[in-house]
């Protein structure tokens, strides 16, 4: 992809500078990029006081069986794989994919073949998903949505990087998600985050109702197309990735609530087996139910 000449103005040499430091982190040997972002990681427990309250305030309300002690421990460990996850995300970007240097086990991934169907392949924000998702593309090219960028330059290393996986597709125009689908074509979709009212269930999530997107029985249903879940977990300090694909075969069930509640409980289920990789930053319970208080 040909770097457009408006990008190279002076007042973008700023971000320039940026994505070349970026460049030179992204390129640390796997095992040293860990580590500084590790360190990362923990300078944002220290400093990054708004996202770790938001952290603090997700755990209390998922794992309440914890002890405060247990908590503040899981709650650091969170917050050191925020900066583990982005520099695994940098090397992501500037590092061709076969030469990530991480081992991949994956389990059922004949699941991702639709046999001229469509594939939504659910995903969820753990940290490392866009290297879950650079190893996915290896064998199994995907397109998924994206948000525009409001820096160019940014918006440019972004789009040539996940160009690599498939097609980008932004997150407002499912005629185009679901005219991928109908091709036949997999697309990658992670329905986690708390998108507001609009088409959205208030369903369970960590015994807690949290307003889930309905959008993936839409695209099922409108893009006749199966649903497989992305079971995802680091191990071995990041030199090993283990994703499982797990077919949602109910889904569209009819009821978007139904299907809303067994993706949280699928992601939930996940989530358990190693908390500390999930994005716990993100205000995961930010709309809440009519009456209800805030929790941030």
């Amino acid at each position: 992809m040909t770097i457009q000449r408006q990008l190279l103005h002076p007042r973008y040499w700023p971000t320039w500078l940026g994505v070349a430091f970026m460049f030179v982190l992204a390129k640390l040997p796997q095992r040293l990029n860990y580590l500084v972002g590790k360190l990362l990681g923990s300078l944002f427990y220290y400093f990054a006081g708004g996202r770790r309250h938001v952290a603090a305030r997700n755990l209390a309300l998922c794992f309440p069986e914890l002890t405060e002690a247990e908590r503040r421990r899981l709650l650091k460990k969170t917050m050191q794989d925020q900066g583990i996850g982005l520099l695994e995300m940098l090397r992501t970007w500037f590092t061709p994919i076969d030469k990530l240097g991480v081992e991949l086990e994956f389990v059922g991934e004949e699941h991702l073949d639709g046999d001229d169907q469509g594939v939504i392949v659910l995903g969820a924000h753990f940290t490392f998903i866009d290297l879950s998702a650079a190893l996915i593309a290896r064998s199994k090219r995907s397109d998924s949505f994206y948000r525009k960028q409001k820096n160019p330059v940014i918006e440019w290393i972004l789009s040539r990087a996940r160009g690599r996986y498939g097609e980008p597709i932004h997150r407002r125009d499912f005629k185009r998600a679901l005219k991928s689908l109908r091709k036949g074509n997999r697309l990658f979709y992670l329905p986690d985050q708390d998108y507001g009212r609009k088409s959205a269930a208030f369903v369970e999530f960590f015994n807690n109702p949290a307003a889930t997107t309905v959008a993936t029985s839409t695209l099922a249903k409108g893009g006749r197309a199966k649903v497989v879940y992305i079971d995802q977990q680091r191990l071995e300090k990041g030199r090993r990735i283990r994703l499982e694909a797990i077919p949602l075969e109910n889904i569209p069930s009819g009821d978007p609530g139904a299907d809303a509640r067994a993706v949280n409980a699928v992601i939930e289920e996940n989530i358990r087996r190693a908390p500390e990789q999930y994005m716990w930053v993100h205000r995961r319970f930010k709309t809440r139910p009519e009456g209800a208080a805030k929790v941030y």
